[in-house]
């Protein structure tokens, strides 16, 4: 009966899950490429004044590992309170000379270990990085539930293909992933875990000595949340303490990068975004730049 239950609210989901996929697509398609070009000189003013000011902020600690382990002095520090990054977006404290994340503090870190899996957010930090040797295998639209059987993602070298196939072709040191975004009208959050946790389990068997890290998701703007159904803040908070479940459980990183970008009343700046969700060069660059600092 169980079983049955499971089967009909996967049924469910889909007809869910392919209603809100609609509604973001339209934009997705612009985002992808006006997020190549828009916040080119905003961004360019911003990296100028942050290397200008020497007192930037301290790092923020806020990733937190689920489970103790024997290696866990290999692993970043936890935040002090774990619960209070996925209850509410954390605004990132403004300095004077520019946003804290415009320049990673961390210059070293090219990223040339690292793997981004995920959907069109990801797709935009991949079209804004100033990381080249970052891999990214990620696809607009893609979500939990069509990423381990989607031939439409694009791969480290640039072509598409499957998630085994980019997977397989090296070895990484560290593997952050980041969905929900596409998901937040789901009715069933237990579902959404499922996927999430198939998808870590897989990983895990390509990449078995990766640090893998779920992200958190990011805040939307007002003007999104106030009109948004299902793609709104209640429901990314209610999606990221799902995804923080599936890290307590298999043990992984969690990783809420909300301080990079929310501002004071926890929203995405209505100027970082031209629809409420996808993010411009510059703030796809601070989410960057905070997952280099804090992880």
């Amino acid at each position: 009966m169980e079983q049955s239950n499971s089967a009909i609210r996967k049924k469910r989901v889909k007809a869910q899950q392919n209603i809100v996929t609609g509604l973001c697509l339209a934009c997705m398609a612009f985002t992808v490429g006006w997020s190549v070009f828009a916040g080119v000189v905003s961004h360019k003013n911003a990296v100028k004044a942050a290397l200008a000011d020497k007192n930037t902020s301290s790092k923020a600690e806020v990733v937190s590992k689920a489970e103790e382990t024997s290696s866990q002095e290999d692993m970043p520090e936890s935040s002090q309170d774990e619960n209070a990054a996925v209850d509410s977006f954390a605004p990132y404290a403004q300095e004077e000379g520019g946003h804290p994340y415009a320049v990673a503090k961390d210059t070293a870190d090219d990223l040339s270990d690292a793997v981004f899996i995920g959907d069109s957010r990801t797709v935009g930090m991949m079209n804004s990085t100033d990381k080249p040797q970052a891999t990214f295998i990620c696809a607009v639209g893609l979500n939990i539930d069509t990423v381990l059987t989607s031939t439409d993602i694009v791969q480290g070298d640039g072509s598409v293909g499957t998630l085994a196939q980019a997977l397989s072709g090296r070895e990484f040191g560290r593997v952050y992933i980041s969905f929900g975004t596409n998901e937040m009208g789901w009715p069933y959050t237990d579902v959404f875990e499922d996927h999430f946790t198939e998808l870590v389990t897989t990983i895990q068997g390509y990449q078995p000595n990766a640090k893998i890290y779920l992200i958190g998701i990011l805040p939307l703007a007002q003007s999104q949340d106030m009109d948004g159904d299902a793609v709104n803040n209640e429901n990314a908070k209610l999606f990221t303490q799902s995804i923080k479940a599936v890290a307590d459980k298999l043990g992984v990183y969690f990783l809420d990068c909300s301080a990079a970008v929310a501002d004071e009343n926890g929203y995405l700046p209505e100027e970082a975004s031209p629809d409420g969700i996808h993010m411009n060069m510059d703030y796809c660059l601070y989410w960057q730049n905070f997952i280099i600092d804090n992880s």
